[in-house]
């Protein structure tokens, strides 16, 4: 550690009188300059810069293997466009350095869980085509790991070993499986074999979801005036009498506003909800939706995302807010366009509040 932390002070110092090293393409010379150049390559925003990205890509898939692991911790504060940039250059460096990458190093990678998360998926990895058995044995005490792909690989592996034992034992891994993964799929997966074997699961209390709202009545949406028009229910304590009380009953904690509200286009509604969270501080709002949306936490704006019907999925749209302990309270405002093709018929969102893994935070009463 105290290595690792001598080596970034001195990047930082050596880059600030070498600060031409960046824009080389010619393989680094020593540690010090590999791990500056895969510094300022994490850093990697924009595309304005595509050649020198390249070309810093290009000096990483050059340096020896002894270097490619101290390169490693430059994806701790990673854009993603420096992250996509760098692991390109470490993967090239990797293969160029076959066996020579050395697999005790990888190993001590992976199982540090201070170590960033990309960087251990990356050494595991590397271990895995080199060493397997190794990479394998390491998986039994990541399955509750931060890393979200050593954590998958962890709950696969859980998975895999119900194949040796009798139902009740194949139930009880299932169970441990579920508790553990945090990748939407996987859980379905997981789910899915439960309710096969007499077990229903809950999925959107599983996820988290947040299905109690009381729903606003309609408000004018046509020409799209209304996304940036801040109307009544926006004011900090806004005025409820009236609105819809409803409990989403959909698997993935929908909530259908043609249903609620009326199959309206050119139009926008209103959701709130009260949520119960377990400590005070930041937290994750995810929200999916195929219209325009805007949410805010305790009166205080989160996101807005004024895009209609170009695409939908769980965990869409990501921002962090601060959350009091005890009850808050999250304001969705969800508009419908004017287009009257099918598919663009959907007025929707779902909404759950969690960590940054994915792990369910809110409830409520």
């Amino acid at each position: 550690m105290r290595r690792r932390r001598a080596i970034v002070s001195a990047v930082i110092a050596w880059s600030l009188v070498h600060p031409g090293v960046a824009s080389a393409s010619q393989p680094p010379q020593s540690e010090m300059e590999a791990v500056a150049i895969a510094t300022d390559l994490a850093r990697a925003d924009g595309i304005e810069a595509q050649v020198r990205f390249a070309s810093q890509a290009d000096a990483v898939a050059g340096m020896p293997a002894e270097w490619i692991v101290p390169c490693l911790e430059a994806l701790r504060e990673a854009t993603p466009a420096g992250a996509n940039w760098l692991r390109s250059g470490l993967e090239r460096a990797a293969d160029r350095a076959g066996e020579a990458l050395r697999v005790d190093r990888l190993a001590d990678v992976a199982r540090d869980d201070a170590r960033p998360p990309r960087a251990r998926g990356l050494a595991y990895t590397w271990l895995k085509a080199r060493q397997p058995q190794l990479a394998d044995s390491l998986l039994d005490a990541l399955l509750d790991d931060p890393a979200l792909e050593l954590r998958r690989e962890a709950v696969d592996k859980l998975l895999a070993s119900a194949a040796t034992v009798d139902e009740p034992l194949q139930t009880e891994i299932h169970r441990r499986a579920l508790a553990a993964a945090r990748d939407i799929d996987q859980i379905e997966r997981i789910a899915g074999w439960l309710a096969e074997h007499g077990e229903p699961v809950d999925l959107a209390a599983t996820l988290g979801f947040v299905r109690r709202w009381l729903v606003s009545p309609a408000f004018d949406n046509k020409q799209g005036v209304g996304f940036a028009k801040a109307y009544p229910p926006e004011s900090p304590a806004p005025d409820t009498a009236g609105w819809q009380p409803i409990v989403s009953a959909d698997k993935h904690g929908a909530v259908d506003l043609n249903a609620t509200v009326a199959a309206e286009k050119g139009v926008l509604a209103y959701a709130l909800a009260t949520v119960e969270m377990p400590t005070a501080g930041p937290a994750e709002v995810r929200i999916g939706s195929p219209c325009a949306v805007q949410v805010w936490v305790n009166g205080e704006p989160v996101m807005q995302h004024e895009i209609y019907h170009a695409s939908e999925a769980i965990d869409q749209y990501v921002d962090t807010a601060d959350f009091r302990a005890g009850a808050n309270t999250v304001l969705v405002k969800c508009c419908q366009n004017e287009q009257t093709e099918a598919w663009a018929a959907d007025w929707k969102f779902q909404l759950r509040i969690c960590d940054r893994l994915g792990t369910p935070l809110a409830t409520q009463k």
